[in-house]
């Protein structure tokens, strides 16, 4: 009687010793899938904020390109700064001046 009882305690121990590799081999096989889909999420992220600043910026065209067929003063202003005119016009652009950040004035 003694002996079949060691002999259940053996068993399941090697029953629990088979379940913990079974265990620790599934954590192993996951594990890279697991960080691939992190990697995956980050990308993710991202992306959708790429998307959101071109949206943005689309927004922005979409007005720009409203503004030119209703606002004769937009389209003015957007000559006159790449250098267009009207006959007689004369139009004055100013570099700015240079600035050295590592002098100071004593």
């Amino acid at each position: 009687m003694s002996s079949q009882k060691y002999l259940n305690k053996f068993f399941r121990y090697i029953i629990m010793a088979v379940v913990l590799m079974v265990l620790v081999g599934l954590a192993f096989a996951f594990l890279p899938k697991i960080n691939q889909f992190q990697s995956y999420q980050d990308t993710k992220t991202g992306l959708e904020t790429d998307i959101r600043a071109e949206e943005a910026r689309i927004q922005e065209l979409r007005l720009n390109q409203q503004k030119f067929s209703t606002d004769k003063h937009f389209v003015q202003k957007l000559a006159h700064e790449k250098g267009f005119a009207h006959d007689g016009e004369t139009i004055y652009q100013f570099d700015e001046p240079a600035t050295n950040a590592g002098t100071r004035n004593k």
